[in-house]
């Protein structure tokens, strides 16, 4: 995580001042589910930038928990130009998560790769929205247990671990440029 830090700090600097070439997004999908979630977007070439984000969800009452930990890093395929258009991307995630209900419990992470394909529309000289979607396959270890079995019974923890494919991304975000 830290490399991924000094890399894209790197491609800051390292980057034109030119006006709309780095994007700030918020994912407003993301934020109705409570889930707090922040990602920039640097171009990097004509047709390519390379893009980071990261959710955190803290959700946690007595009937419901959803508390997720993750970050994804991609780079994405603009047909015209960055920020604008047509894009294609190629993603890799990672995760902790500890969700459930009254009923059931899961504790683990995951790892993947995936594709999205979206479109971007300006709505103002430095505001953008966008709409993505995609699939991935992730590799998930974890935990499930039920935290209120029946009387007499003991409580069983069961470890999984599989390969799941997954939607990937679902977004609707609105993004700064600079």
């Amino acid at each position: 995580m830290k490399r991924l830090f000094v890399l894209l700090l790197f491609v800051l600097v390292a980057n034109a001042a030119s006006a709309q070439y780095t994007a700030v997004r918020v994912n407003a999908l993301g934020l109705a589910t409570g889930t707090v979630n922040a990602g920039v977007d640097v171009a990097v070439a004509e047709k390519w930038s390379v893009e980071a984000s990261a959710y955190w969800n803290p959700i946690s009452t007595e009937s419901l928990r959803t508390k997720v930990l993750g970050a994804v890093v991609g780079v994405r395929r603009w047909r015209f130009e960055p920020h604008v258009g047509f894009f294609w991307g190629v993603h890799s995630a990672v995760a902790q998560y500890r969700v459930g209900n009254r009923n059931k419990r899961y504790n683990g992470w995951t790892v993947g790769v995936g594709a999205s394909a979206g479109y971007s529309w300006m709505l103002h000289r430095r505001w953008n929205f966008s709409l993505e979607g995609g699939l991935g396959l992730y590799y998930m270890n974890d935990t499930r247990w039920n935290p209120a079995p029946p009387p007499g019974e003991d409580v069983f923890l069961r470890h999984y671990r599989r390969i799941v494919l997954a939607p990937a991304k679902l977004e609707a975000s609105f993004s700064y440029m600079f």
